[in-house]
């Protein structure tokens, strides 16, 4: 039996090893953490609990292709309740309204009584939104792998929907919004999805929404990732926490195995990275093997950015927030918060899934996009990071208050996330929870994780897979798993 070692129990990790388990090969997930998830995580504080990731969940739906993998793997059963929201995200600026519906028709004629001056540009956008609802990942097998009749078979899905497809994933958001007359359609749109991300991270994902995916699984990341782990292990699969990988054991241009931070090693047949991928490709592999393209993607973080952001969550004791994802609120005058220029502020409300906090608590928490090089630049002071973070702490507060009055001396537990705590706890090179996502031609759909002049080794994860994220993850641990039995000559067990 073929031995597969495996750095990092995050969701590619857990993918991987369930599927290779399942096709008769043995593994070993080697993670750093005391548990698995890797940014799919949530923790407790106090009575309440603070998600971490999930904001909505493509594949959610049994229609979606990627269901498939949610299901084998265990992250989704008969018995997790899937929330769909109404809206998407609910934008307010200077007392008028903009709900970003996930139904097409009920947004459409929503945005037609803002502005019938932009009829033209609405109607484009939700016949994309109704058009596009069946979009995703081919997950059947590898995608250099895949024949002509493969992808053939792919594209029936979008036959008449190409041009749609192609045309939000040539512009950005930011020009996406620009499109629109009336700003207050534009700056809710920007308030939902940051403008250097390509249009179609918003189209696509209300079209998925529309046709009833992309829900949020009561009980969160946490419970997700837990779900997982439990998978995994129910098949023989085998977990080491708190082992941290220092370096992949290179002889004669094949991997043979890693070496542990302790000084010893695991040796097997193949090694798969789960890890971060500029930690996998700079340091486990000494930047030995890096391939030209993630050269240039890493190299160059303004022309390739990636996103990241700050969270402060509260937990209070009152019920705030009701049962929508929550609200963005225009500022009366935009302020320098976090090393970024804000012109809103997110709230988040957690209200509708009730493990969240106990009945008549609520946890809310306001988002920030984040500016990786200003928290980086003070993690060495500890005075003046955390007068940062008080900074965001003072302005959420008072913005939650000013919203919800209702809070004001109730706030019981304040917890502050920033692009460093995701570097801290899962080694994520800019604090990024997920990949490229700007549409730009030199991003690549897939990479196969495959290194030139390294044989017995794959990189698999949301970097793989752009713009990543927990459906990138899942099919580019799914994909590794498939390589190596294609590789062996043994079934794929899916």
């Amino acid at each position: 039996m073929k031995k597969v070692v495996i750095i990092g129990a995050g969701i590619a990790g857990l993918t991987c090893g369930i599927y290779a388990q399942r096709s008769g090969l043995e593994t070993e997930i080697l993670e750093m953490h005391t548990i698995a998830g890797g940014e799919c995580t949530g923790w407790d504080r106090g009575d309440y609990h603070f998600d971490g990731c999930i904001h909505w969940l493509m594949g959610s739906s049994p229609d979606m292709d990627l269901h498939r993998i949610w299901r084998d793997t265990g992250a989704l059963d008969d018995n997790v309740t899937i929330v769909n929201h109404e809206s998407f995200m609910r934008y307010e600026a200077g007392g008028r309204v903009v709900e970003l519906y996930t139904n097409a028709d009920r947004l459409e004629q929503h945005l037609l009584e803002i502005s019938p001056k932009d009829k033209s540009e609405i109607k484009k956008l939700c016949k994309a939104i109704r058009a596009l609802g069946e979009f995703g990942i081919p997950i059947d097998k590898p995608m250099d792998m895949m024949t002509a009749g493969d992808g053939l078979r792919f594209a029936v899905k979008l036959v008449g929907k190409m041009g749609m497809m192609s045309r939000y994933s040539k512009m950005k958001m930011e020009e996406l919004a620009a499109l629109f007359k009336e700003p207050l359609i534009g700056r809710s749109m920007l308030a939902s999805i940051p403008g250097d991300y390509a249009a179609t991270a918003l189209v696509v994902t209300l079209a998925g929404m529309h046709r009833g995916d992309s829900g949020f699984p009561i009980g969160g990341s946490r419970a997700l990732a837990k779900r997982m782990e439990q998978k995994y292990l129910s098949l023989g699969g085998k977990v080491r926490y708190r082992t941290r990988v220092e370096k992949i054991v290179v002889k004669e241009g094949r991997a043979m195995g890693v070496k542990l931070s302790d000084g010893g090693e695991v040796h097997g047949d193949y090694v798969i990275s789960c890890a971060d991928g500029y930690h996998t490709l700079h340091h486990l592999l000494d930047n030995n093997y890096t391939p030209e393209i993630y050269n240039k993607l890493f190299s160059d973080t303004k022309a390739y950015p990636t996103p990241t952001c700050a969270l402060v969550f509260m937990g209070i004791n009152a019920e705030v927030g009701g049962h929508g994802r929550g609200v963005s609120i225009q500022r009366e005058q935009p302020v320098n918060v976090g090393g970024m220029q804000s012109d809103f502020i997110s709230l988040l409300s957690y209200g509708y899934d009730n493990t969240m906090s106990p009945k008549g608590k609520s946890v809310i928490a306001a988002f920030y996009n984040g500016n990786f090089d200003y928290w980086h630049a003070l993690k060495d002071d500890k005075e003046a990071y955390r007068a940062a973070k008080q900074e965001l702490i003072d302005d959420a507060t008072e913005a939650l208050v000013k919203y919800y009055p209702e809070a004001e001396g109730r706030i019981e537990k304040i917890d502050v996330v920033t692009p460093e705590t995701y570097v801290r706890y899962c080694n994520a090179w800019r604090g990024s929870w997920m990949s490229w996502g700007s549409g730009s031609k030199d991003i690549p759909r897939y990479f196969p994780g495959l290194l030139d002049g390294l044989d017995g080794f794959i990189m698999a994860g949301m970097w793989t897979l752009p713009p990543g994220g927990l459906p990138g993850a899942a099919t580019a641990g799914r994909f590794a798993a498939h390589r190596i039995c294609i590789k062996e000559g043994i079934a794929f067990n899916a």
